[in-house]
C-alpha cells in the first residue's frame, strides 16, 4: 500500500469517526458539525481514491491521449501536429470521471436501476455541493450521511472489481471506523 492509498484510507476513516462522533453526542449544533466534516470528507476519500485509479491508468502507454486528459484533468494542445497533454488544469465532474471508469473497464454504460449506489451517489454529490456552495440552510440527517458514506464505499467496490479484478478492501468494514478519537 503506497502512502497515497494510506492517505486515501485515512480520509475515508475519518469520515466514518466523525459519523460515529455524531452519533454519540445529544449536542445537535456538535452533530451537525459531524455532520459536515463527515460529508466532505467522504466525499474528499471518494475523489483521492479516483485520483489514484486515474493516475495507475494514465501510466499504461496505449491509452488515448483524450483518454488521460480526462483521468489526468489537464487540458490538450496540438504543437507540431500532434496532441500533447499539458500542464494546465481542465476540471471534470467527478461523477463523469467516475461514469467513464464504469463504462471503460465494465463494458456498459452505468445505470442507476442496475446499480443503485450510483442513484444514491449522484444525490451523495448533490448533497457535498450544496454544503460547499450553500445557497440556503441545508438539513442534513444521519441517514443521508449513512447513504453517502455506502455509496462511496460501494462505488469503489463496484470500480475496483471491473479495474482490478478484486473487491475494495475496505467493503467489509461497513460504517465502523477502526479510529478512536
Amino acid at each position: 500500500m503506497t502512502k497515497f492509498d494510506e492517505f486515501c484510507s485515512s480520509l475515508l476513516e475519518e469520515s466514518k469517526r466523525f459519523l460515529e462522533k455524531a452519533n454519540e453526542t445529544k449536542n445537535d449544533k456538535a452533530k451537525h458539525a459531524y455532520y459536515h466534516s463527515s460529508i466532505l470528507l467522504g466525499i474528499s476519500a471518494l475523489e483521492a481514491y479516483i485520483n489514484g485509479i486515474a493516475s495507475d491508468i494514465v501510466l499504461v502507454k496505449d491509452v488515448p491521449i483524450i483518454e488521460k486528459a480526462l483521468l489526468s484533468e489537464k487540458d490538450i494542445e496540438l504543437r507540431k501536429g500532434t496532441f500533447k497533454l499539458t500542464n494546465r488544469l481542465k476540471i471534470y465532474r467527478l461523477s463523469e470521471r467516475i461514469e467513464y471508469l464504469y463504462n471503460k473497464f465494465s463494458g456498459h454504460q452505468l445505470d442507476s436501476v442496475q446499480e443503485k449506489w450510483w442513484s444514491d451517489l449522484k444525490f451523495s454529490l448533490q448533497l457535498r455541493n450544496n454544503l460547499v456552495h450553500p445557497k440556503d440552510e441545508i438539513p442534513i440527517d444521519k441517514k443521508q450521511v449513512e447513504k453517502l458514506l455506502k455509496s462511496v464505499i460501494n462505488c469503489l467496490t463496484c470500480l475496483s472489481k471491473f479495474i482490478y479484478g478484486k473487491e475494495f478492501p475496505f467493503k467489509n468494514l461497513g460504517l465502523q471506523s477502526k479510529l478512536t478519537f
